[in-house]
This record gives C-alpha cells, sequence and structure tokens, in this order.
C-alpha cells in the first residue's frame, strides 16, 4: 500500500481530524486494492466474427491460481467445466497457460449464429466464485438496402431542374450495424449527407435484436442530374470477395430548360450554294425551335423564301441537331442577325448565331508564317553576333568610329 505523509501542524489541521482523515485514506486503499484482485480480466470483451469463424475467449485471474472454471456460452446447452486435459464436446477446447496460472479460456472451433450473446465464465477463487463476461457478436448479413424518396417526383417520375432533391437510404436488419456509401454511376456522390443513424429493430417471430441503418443525402438538381443512377452500397463485416456489398439504387430523372450557349460563328460556308446551319442544343424535354433572320421568324417545319428550318434530330443523352437551309447563300446573308430560339415547358433560351464564308476560324496565336519569320531572324542575329566575335578576334576586319579607323 502507498503512503502518503502529511504534515498536520503546517497546514493548520487538528490532530483528532488528521486521524480521521488517515482512516478514512486507509479504508478506501483496502477496498481499491480488494476490488483490484477481485476483477476477472477478458479477453477480449467484445469479440465480432462472422458465422463459421473460429475464436479464442480467455478469462484471467491474475492474482492466485483457480480451482474451477466454468464457461456458459449461449446456445450451447451445455456448461462447460473447463481444464487443460479437457476434451469433451467437439469443437470446443480449453485455451491458457493452466488454472494454476490464473487463466482459462475456450478455443471455438466454429462460432454459430446461435452462440450470439454474453459469454460468462465462472472461476473458483479461495473458496468464493468470481465472474467475468464477453460480448461476442456473430454477424448477420443485413438484407438488401433500398434507396427512399423524401423528395416526391411528380406524375411521369421526373423533377425539375434547381430542386432540392432529398432521399434516404434505409440498410435494415444488420448485426452489427452495416455502413453506407454513396455513389453517382459508381463515383462518389460528394453531396451533402446527413448524420449516419441506428436504429434497433426486431424482425417478427425471430426474437433476435438487430440494427438498422439509416442515411439521408440531398443537393439541389441540375441539367448533369438526369439520367444518372443514385446507388446507396451497405458495407458489413460479412463481406467477403464472394460475397460484395449489396446496393440499392435509383434512376434520377430532370427536366430542364435548352441549356445557355455562347454566340456561335459558322464557317466554311460557300457563296451561291445551298449551305446547312447545324446547332447543337441540349434540353429536356425536346426543345421548339425558330429561327429569327433579321426580324423575320421562321419556325421549325416551316418554309419562308430561301431559308428552311427543320425539327430537332434526337442525337441521345438530352442533344439535339437544329438544321437550317439557306438556298444560295449571299453575301448579304453572312452579314445578317440569326436568333435560334428553343423553347420547352422549362423555359425559352435565345443563341446568336453568325455566319462565315471564312475556311477556318481566325488564329488566336501566330500564324506559322511569323513563327518561322522569328525563327529566321533569330537566326541571322546569331550569325552576325559570331561573325563580329570572330572579327575581334582575328583583326581581320576594320571598322570606323569618329572619322577615325580602327582595326580589330
Amino acid at each position: 500500500m502507498s503512503r502518503i505523509c502529511l504534515d498536520h501542524q503546517h497546514m493548520g489541521v487538528p490532530h483528532h481530524l488528521t486521524k480521521q482523515f488517515y482512516v478514512v485514506l486507509s479504508v478506501f486503499f483496502i477496498l481499491t486494492d480488494a476490488m483490484a484482485r477481485a476483477q476477472v480480466n477478458v479477453e477480449p470483451n467484445t469479440a465480432v466474427l462472422n458465422e463459421g469463424d473460429p475464436t479464442e475467449l480467455l478469462c484471467r485471474y491474475a492474482h492466485h491460481s483457480i480451482t474451477y472454471c466454468r464457461i456458459e456460452i449461449p446456445g450451447e446447452p451445455k456448461v462447460f467445466n473447463l481444464s487443460p486435459d479437457w476434451n469433451k464436446t467437439p469443437g470446443f477446447t480449453y485455451f491458457g497457460k493452466g488454472l494454476q496460472n490464473g487463466e482459462c479460456g475456450v478455443n471455438i472451433q466454429r462460432v454459430k449464429a446461435i452462440n450470439n450473446g454474453q459469454v460468462k465464465c465462472n472461476l473458483g477463487v479461495e473458496g468464493e466464485e468470481l465472474s467475468g463476461t464477453i460480448d461476442l457478436v456473430v454477424a448477420l448479413r443485413p438484407k438488401q438496402p433500398a434507396v427512399e424518396l423524401m423528395t416526391k417526383a411528380d406524375s411521369e417520375g421526373y423533377f425539375s431542374e434547381g430542386v432540392t432533391f432529398q432521399a434516404r437510404c434505409i440498410v435494415p436488419d444488420g448485426r452489427p450495424a452495416g455502413n453506407i456509401t454513396w455513389f453517382l454511376d459508381n463515383e462518389p456522390a460528394n453531396k451533402p449527407l446527413g448524420q449516419m443513424e441506428f436504429v434497433a429493430s426486431h424482425p417478427a417471430n425471430t426474437g433476435l435484436e438487430l440494427a438498422t441503418t439509416i442515411q439521408s443525402i440531398k443537393w439541389n438538381l441540375g441539367p448533369e442530374d438526369n439520367g444518372r443512377k443514385l446507388i446507396c452500397r451497405s458495407h458489413h463485416q460479412t463481406d467477403r470477395e464472394s460475397l460484395p456489398p449489396q446496393e440499392g439504387s435509383y434512376t434520377i430523372l430532370v427536366r430542364y430548360a435548352p441549356i445557355h450557349k455562347e454566340d456561335t460563328t459558322v464557317y466554311g460556308l460557300y457563296l451561291e450554294q445551298t449551305v446547312k446551319v447545324n446547332m447543337t442544343i441540349r434540353a429536356n424535354p425536346a426543345p421548339v425551335i425558330e429561327w429569327t433572320i433579321d426580324g423575320e421568324v421562321v419556325r421549325q417545319g416551316e418554309q419562308k423564301g430561301r431559308f428552311s428550318v427543320f425539327e430537332p434530330e434526337y442525337l441521345g443523352q438530352d442533344m439535339y441537331n437544329v438544321t437550317m437551309i439557306i438556298a444560295g447563300l449571299t453575301l448579304e446573308d453572312t452579314t445578317k442577325t440569326y436568333i435560334l430560339r428553343a423553347s420547352n415547358a422549362l423555359g425559352t433560351t435565345d443563341y446568336n448565331v453568325h455566319l462565315s464564308s471564312s475556311a477556318t476560324p481566325p488564329s488566336s496565336g501566330l500564324e506559322i508564317g511569323a513563327i518561322v519569320g522569328i525563327v529566321v531572324a533569330v537566326a541571322v542575329l546569331i550569325l552576325i553576333v559570331l561573325l563580329v566575335l570572330f572579327a575581334r578576334a582575328t583583326g581581320r576586319w576594320c571598322f570606323g568610329v569618329i572619322s577615325q579607323v580602327f582595326c580589330m
């Protein structure tokens, strides 16, 4: 027992109070030591295993040898009275360094689902019985995850662009509880997630206490979300290479107005030829098209003079090709203002289009000829510098400076 020395005279404490303090302190240490000696240590405190896994569970009394050891395992009809030479029940053997060393444990060759629960060991020590417990969790694979919508779609199953979409994943009846990860088309979702919740569940007529995992996800929908698959993937103790994580999924459908684009210039059109002007538009649902040419409107399926406008052609992935044909392109046509208007139930978008008879758009960088000229100029400059240096070194050339001639 540790000793604590106190100078009660210097502390100004009355002598009779100091004696009482020592008595209380001594009793405290005695009780603490007794509690430590009465404690049964277990390894591990909790064992989480799959059905069929082996395990070793150990109870230890560090201060004295033990005279007997009884271990109770959930689901087993017998109480095991273990010792190093005990070998009466197939699949169960003694584990430890011997009763004389205060150790008694059990080696379970294959854990069964019915073994889930609290393993209890009772040790005989100096005429009394001490107990310890180990939580043995035999994992049960949860049921298939389900994605549940918290934001409702319209009658056709669509959401509008900009809507705050919210859903939750439910992974029911696992032991222990499963974990959840979210994906969009097999890429990490990287969207705001709610706190993962673990709720106790009791499937009917099973007598089991299991756990259901729930987590929510939400974000504002954009055009890029249309047709993407939202995947909720559960991860669990029972996952194996031959038994991969389970998934639940939901395909998101989004309607949106035609997407805006910067002004477009169509190049390579030949004067006096019938030309085709093509534009690609992304929208859902399909857009309705009209062109305004210097104030005159030509709708899809119409022809006015030399201008014909066709219905949009679906290219897939919400992309539509819009075509206008001009018969006998004139120089004046390349100076006109063209406005393409695309509309659907979600909105209207205007696109400014320019026509050009140039074969290619002007380069934003240096032309090839300019680059070659720069290279030649640099080469000539280097050659001149080399000649001057050579002349200075050999003294072959003379240079006039302020009406005097100096030879170098």
